[in-house]
């Protein structure tokens, strides 16, 4: 089977970055950390059959109370959803979260949080993650892995 465009993969990259930067606090000591967060940095994909790619990561999320679970993190366009813990100047990301984003030509990728943290001080902080990815195209499956380092900055309430 022939491997998949690097091209068509990496133009959806950007808004996979996500995922997952917010920040961390809900509740009374986590009210301060509610708010909408500028994520950039890179993120690193490991897929069988396409390849090993680094693309930079630019996207916006906001992070709300949860009902789950202390912090709620969306993205604009509601392709992500994501869940996480408040602990001490951060937060942990919930396992098995995950977020889908479409592509060219048909590809889908999926990501599936393995594991993360998000740390705050001030307005700006880290968020670092990794988990599982599969991409979709033409009915079959690619399995892989991806993990990402970026820096939050607060950019509204």
């Amino acid at each position: 089977m022939r491997p998949i465009p690097r091209r068509s993969f990496l133009k959806r990259q950007c808004a996979m970055s996500f995922l997952l930067l917010a920040s961390s606090g809900c509740g009374s000591a986590g009210q301060a950390f509610h708010g909408v967060y500028a994520v950039t940095g890179t993120a690193h994909y490991s897929i069988q059959d396409i390849g090993h790619y680094s693309t930079q990561v630019s996207d916006t999320f906001r992070v709300s109370e949860g009902t789950a679970s202390e912090l709620l993190l969306t993205d604009a366009a509601g392709r992500c959803v994501l869940l996480a813990d408040v602990e001490e100047a951060g937060a942990t990301l919930r396992p098995g979260g995950s977020c889908t984003y479409p592509g060219d030509n048909g590809l889908t990728v999926t990501l599936t949080l393995t594991r993360g943290t998000v740390s705050l001080s001030g307005g700006s902080g880290r968020f670092d993650m990794a988990g599982t990815v599969t991409a979709t195209a033409r009915g079959r499956l690619y399995p892989g892995s991806y993990f990402q380092n970026a820096t939050l900055t607060r950019v509204g309430k």
